[in-house]
């Protein structure tokens, strides 16, 4: 890290010989992600009702460990935990040793679908329980249901659980001016600037941390039902499920200007799905952080 700053920047001692990119990921979103203590509660209370003393859990995409050590402190036997980037995977061994779970959690750092059964093997054979957390601001933007299929399809013993279960990507219509005053001009008569609307992007699905704001601290209105447009079972579908395109129709039910369409999700655990983790600004409106990791998607209407 501090070969990439300037000379004239003062870097603290302890980032000095550490990887940049592993600085850039863990300011970016990393801190955001682990504060999120709903989120951290909802992985807690699903793994709750799963986890036995004989559970042999493997976690996908395991960043600092801390799921991993969540799952080990409600008794876990066992704990592998894959982790592809060799930084964050480093810092998460410091980590476990650091909680006292060096002799139950084990790191592998490799992509999960380079990950073999007989590597797994050694650990004590097939485990129950899959794990993961590697949502994006879109449910899937991060190719979730890739690596969870091949992980569920290869390596989970028969009859393992999946945690999350399931998911689904909502969509509604919404006003805001809020949103028009950062994505288009519009100003009293005398002048018109109304030829550099056409270079107002509504090709692009931007997410509301690129913008650099929290949408639900935004004036908006929704005009329409929040729908369900893709419904994941990450139990049981593999990817190409779908077999094509589908649409859904976003009908407005009251009147208003359509300034964008708005995409989040939820994700859902436990009996009859009773935990259930959202993305919708109503739901991250106490929620800095999760609106710091994942926010909401907004698709811009012309």
């Amino acid at each position: 890290f501090g070969d990439n700053m300037e000379s004239h920047f003062v870097v603290p001692r302890r980032l000095r010989d550490k990887p940049y990119e592993l600085i850039e990921a863990a300011n970016d979103w990393h801190y955001a992600m682990m504060n999120d203590l709903p989120r951290n509660e909802f992985y807690r209370s699903a793994l709750r009702q799963l986890i036995t003393p004989e559970s042999f859990v493997l976690e996908i995409g395991a960043g600092s460990g801390l799921l991993s050590i969540i799952a080990a402190s409600l008794g876990a036997r066992r704990v592998v935990a894959i982790e592809a980037n060799m930084h964050l995977a480093n810092v998460a061994r410091q980590i476990i040793h650091a909680n006292g779970y060096g002799d139950r959690i084990h790191i592998i750092n490799k992509m999960s679908t380079d990950v073999s059964p007989e590597e797994l093997a050694q650990y004590g054979g097939r485990p129950t329980l899959l794990l993961s957390e590697i949502l994006g601001t879109l449910l899937l933007g991060e190719s979730a249901l890739h690596y969870v299929a091949d992980a569920r399809r290869r390596l989970l013993g028969p009859g393992g659980a999946v945690v999350p279960p399931r998911g689904a990507q909502f969509a509604t219509l919404v006003e805001s001016f809020d949103i028009a005053s950062i994505t288009s001009v519009k100003l009293p008569p005398g002048i018109s600037l109304d030829y550099f609307n056409s270079l107002q992007d509504t090709t692009s699905m931007v997410f509301t941390k690129q913008y650099g704001f929290r949408f639900s601290s935004a004036a908006y209105t929704e005009l329409a039902p929040r729908t369900p447009v893709l419904a994941i079972d990450f139990s049981a579908d593999e990817v190409g499920v779908w077999g094509g395109e589908s649409r859904t129709t976003l009908r407005a039910t009251r009147a208003g200007t359509v300034h964008a369409v708005m995409a989040s999700w939820e994700v859902y655990a436990g009996e009859a799905d009773a935990l259930c983790m959202a993305t919708h600004p109503d739901a991250t409106l106490g929620n800095f952080p999760r609106d710091m990791q994942w926010g909401q998607g907004l698709q811009l209407i012309e």
